[in-house]
């Protein structure tokens, strides 16, 4: 199926779809010791690199544990281009402001050679042409300077898309790919080589250990191919119905673990657009 590119300016005019993912990840995500070395390594590389910009940074909370250690820094410039991202995040801060700016990833306000690293986690799928927004991001940041971009993989989560998949054809729904396919982990490193010498991909894995089918679909409620198959709300409490039944016949009561994995690209080797 070809995929369609979503615009997530409209699924995010409220800061709930992304708070509900991102702390579903905080709370069931489960990965091996090599995937825990990886998340640990990388951050230790941006931190050897200042300033940092946190490029659609969300709220403000990684989906995994790369980077939490980075958006706490005081040398970190944190961006979005949904205002109601960024509101969130200035209404939960507690200790000193952070430095927040609303910014389009392809059109970065920043001067060039300006940033020591750049950070964009889970995000480049959101952009039309990712290529555009990793040029931006060579940009900004110095010739020694490192640009870290992770994503999924294409095949993440199959139990849950596979359930959905039979469920919207069973119900005569909306078939719409996965964002992450606009750039995945199978595709990313492809857009970013026209703008790095060098992009290093580090594959993860893990599990979303979710304790119950019920919890499963309090994530999948908030994905947008849930939301984009049906127009009418009652559809769509339909299908999660049928999600429901084809993921209890799999799980039955017990735990509901899915699958899964992605890469964290680390790219060196700015190329400027001008040479």
């Amino acid at each position: 199926m070809q995929a369609r590119f979503v615009d997530p300016r409209p699924l995010y005019e409220t800061e709930a779809p992304l708070s509900s993912r991102v702390g579903a990840f905080r709370q069931h995500l489960v990965v091996d010791s090599t995937s825990r070395r990886l998340f640990r390594d990388v951050t230790q590389e941006i931190a050897g690199h200042s300033p940092v910009a946190d490029i659609g940074c969300g709220v403000g909370v990684p989906l995994l544990p790369v980077g939490p250690t980075v958006m706490d820094r005081l040398d970190v410039i944190a961006g979005d281009i949904s205002l109601r991202q960024l509101q969130s995040i200035r209404e939960g801060e507690s200790g000193p402001r952070r430095n927040l700016l609303q910014f389009d990833a392809t059109r970065l306000p920043f001067r060039s050679e300006s940033f020591g690293a750049a950070v964009a986690r889970h995000m480049l799928y959101h952009v039309r042409d990712p290529r555009l927004a990793a040029a931006e991001a060579a940009r900004v940041i110095r010739d020694d300077g490192l640009f870290v971009a992770t994503t999924n993989s294409s095949s993440s989560r199959p139990e849950l898309q596979n359930a959905h998949t039979k469920a919207v054809a069973d119900l005569g729904g909306r078939l719409v790919e996965r964002m992450s396919t606009n750039f995945d982990a199978e595709s990313g490193g492809r857009k970013l080589s026209a703008s790095f010498l060098e992009v290093r991909a580090e594959p993860w894995s893990g599990v979303l250990a979710f304790p119950t089918v019920g919890a499963v679909l309090d994530y999948y409620r908030n994905t947008a191919y849930f939301k984009m198959a049906f127009d009418a709300g009652a559809d769509r409490s339909r299908l999660a119905g049928r999600v429901s039944e084809i993921l209890g016949s799999r799980f039955g009561d017990g735990p509901a673990p899915l699958t899964v994995g992605g890469a964290i690209f680390v790219c060196t080797g700015p190329i400027r657009r001008d040479q």
